[in-house]
């Protein structure tokens, strides 16, 4: 590798470790690190008092709260993935299929893990 590849790497590490400072950062607005289980987090049901409408409220916060989560958790897992593979000299690399991910891809989206043609079959 040279001087130039490994100040890109250096870059993107960086890169990464805000984006998971900043997750981090908005998973605890709203949610507590699970002790049991590594890089996830449980949110706290709001209990806004015991009337219907109240609780109606209740329930729509915390559906609305736990989608986030789960999106946030699953982008974390992603950035630790990334983080892992830099450390391997693997990061670049489509997961599924080997191929070299496209750098404009990985400017955009770091923490990709997979091809343009991977992720479009994915969904």
């Amino acid at each position: 590798m040279n001087d130039k590849n490994n100040e890109k790497l250096k870059n993107i590490k960086i890169k990464l470790i805000e984006k998971k400072k900043s997750i981090i950062a908005q998973l605890q607005k709203f949610a507590k690190k699970n002790k049991n289980i590594k890089d996830d987090y449980k949110t706290d049901f709001p209990n806004l008092g015991d009337h219907a409408d109240e609780n109606a409220v209740e329930v729509s916060d915390y559906a609305s709260k736990l989608s986030v989560e789960h999106d946030l958790e699953s982008e974390l897992k992603n950035i630790e993935g990334a983080l892992k593979k830099t450390s391997e000299n693997t990061y670049g690399t489509c997961s599924v299929c080997g191929e070299k991910i496209n750098p404009k891809r990985l400017e955009v989206m770091p923490e990709a893990n997979l091809c343009i043609k991977c992720a479009e079959k994915k969904r």
